[in-house]
């Protein structure tokens, strides 16, 4: 799956609902979201049953970092259903660009193009530095990485920062409200 069919994939999705938020696309695609005590081992988690998709999302994840989760299980749900009805997703490592996990790299490429709009990000970057953009756009700086290599395959002068490692969300406490320097 190439970037660019990523991003085809977002935006007729947010044509087709009409909004980018993670809970009004989950509420118009009948996506359940259920919220349990995951004890701090799993983030995340997307899964289909009984023809019903279903995230998970670990109920001590702050509420400002719960829609990068549902972002990245809607991606699941949207480009690989077909697996997900065999097993689930379960985000161990999320935000990741391994090589040997193509679909973790997708999901985290539609979570960014659909919760980072270019002409925000673009007009930010115009004035703040790039974690500055980070912080006020309350996301992760590797969350930004991944738009910045979206926007670079849409033609944009821009280099990524390559800052998105593989452990990047399995590590990150910033979801627990510890070390959270991303969020203002």
């Amino acid at each position: 799956m190439t970037i660019d069919y990523v991003v085809n994939q977002v935006e007729a999705l947010v044509k087709k609902v009409g909004s980018r938020n993670p809970y009004v696309i989950c509420n118009e695609l009948d996506y359940k979201l259920h919220y349990m005590d995951l004890k701090q081992r799993l983030k995340a988690y997307y899964f289909y049953q009984s023809r019903i998709n279903n995230i998970i999302i670990d109920e001590n994840v702050i509420e400002i970092f719960r829609p990068i989760l549902i972002a990245h299980e809607l991606g699941h749900g949207l480009l690989h259903r077909e697996i997900a009805m065999m097993s689930g997703f379960q985000e161990l490592e999320v935000l990741e660009k391994r090589s040997d996990k193509p679909m973790e790299y997708e999901a985290n490429l539609f979570a960014a193009e659909l919760l980072l709009e270019d002409e925000t990000v673009l007009n930010h970057l115009n004035e703040y530095t790039f974690f500055e953009t980070a912080s006020m756009l309350n996301v992760p700086a590797a969350l930004l990485d991944f738009k910045f290599a979206i926007l670079k395959t849409k033609g944009f002068h821009i280099n990524n920062i390559q800052i998105a490692k593989s452990s990047f969300l399995k590590s990150e406490q910033g979801a627990y409200g510890i070390d959270t320097d991303y969020i203002r």
